[in-house]
């Protein structure tokens, strides 16, 4: 019987792909990443500047926290038109569970754009009256009406709701009054300074948690007028009549204000944007 070889069987070696967890290494990200989330802003000044105007620019659809410290708030009549009526809701801010647990439902589904707070002045206020147990807060507050402890708690608490709202995945203004800080300290090591109407620690904490800081301010109105003198030429300011809206955007000695864009970029920032539109800012962003 002829001797027959065993025919080689060639075996099918499959390699599997090795899982190496990094760890901690793994969160490790390029640097920049997670920044589409959207504009975070304070916007504050004067009642009567253009704050609500200007928010109702940005990008739609809108969702206004309305907390203005009265049932019914009149500062949205200015953007009553009918393109705004229907890109634009609202919410009432009644207490800090209910706009906490808002942000929540958000943060699962969110079809806003952008969400603004109007304003944390009335939103600090409100919170302040339900942490006294009172009805209604004094007209003029000042700090002697509730104790240490309280405004303590009354800044842990709008630093919880601030936080809840710019961590959502879309545009954040936080709307404020104006105040001047530091203007009864008696030495030259604190300068006064003007920002947000809020405690002196929720304000130093918002500044630092946004990109961007900008006031709005109203001036009379001014035009440019060139003339050639000498071979010259020269730029001259004429008032007229009426006033202009601003929005002032450069860094001040005195007024709080902030763009985040590299150092070689900031110096062709306006002082100051005439009429300002969210267009206007997102141009400046990013020159």
């Amino acid at each position: 019987m002829p001797v027959t070889r065993k025919q080689s069987v060639k075996k099918k070696v499959v390699l599997k792909k090795k899982i190496i967890d990094k760890g901690v290494l793994g969160e490790i990200e390029p640097l920049g990443a997670g920044l589409e989330a959207g504009i975070k802003m304070v916007l504050y000044g004067r009642t009567g500047t253009g704050k609500t105007t200007l928010w109702s620019t940005f990008p739609k659809p809108i969702l206004a926290l309305i907390c203005s410290g009265v049932e019914r708030s009149g500062e949205v009549r200015s953007i009553l038109t009918p393109q705004n009526c229907k890109s634009i809701e609202q919410w009432v801010v009644t207490g800090k569970d209910g706009l906490v647990e808002l942000c929540h439902a958000l943060k699962e589904e969110n079809s806003y754009k952008t969400i603004v707070l109007d304003h944390a002045t009335g939103l600090q206020d409100l919170l302040l009256k339900q942490i006294l147990g009172l009805e209604e807060l004094p007209a003029q507050g000042s700090w002697g009406m509730a104790s240490r402890d309280s405004w303590g708690t009354c800044t842990l608490q709008s630093k919880e709701c601030l936080r809840s709202l710019l961590n959502l995945s879309c545009n954040t203004v936080i709307v404020a009054q104006e105040r001047e800080f530091n203007t009864e300290v008696e030495n030259d090591m604190l300068s006064p300074y003007v920002g947000a109407a809020l405690t002196p620690s929720t304000t130093g904490w918002l500044n630092h948690t946004c990109d961007y800081i900008c006031q709005t301010f109203i001036r009379q109105q001014v035009s440019e007028k060139k003339t050639k003198i000498g071979g010259k030429v020269i730029t001259q300011q004429i008032k007229g009549k009426g006033v202009q809206y601003c929005l002032r955007t450069a860094p001040h000695d005195v007024y709080m204000t902030r763009f985040r864009i590299p150092r070689e970029k900031s110096d062709s920032l306006p002082e100051q944007i005439v009429n300002p539109t969210y267009q206007k800012i997102e141009e400046l962003i990013e020159i």
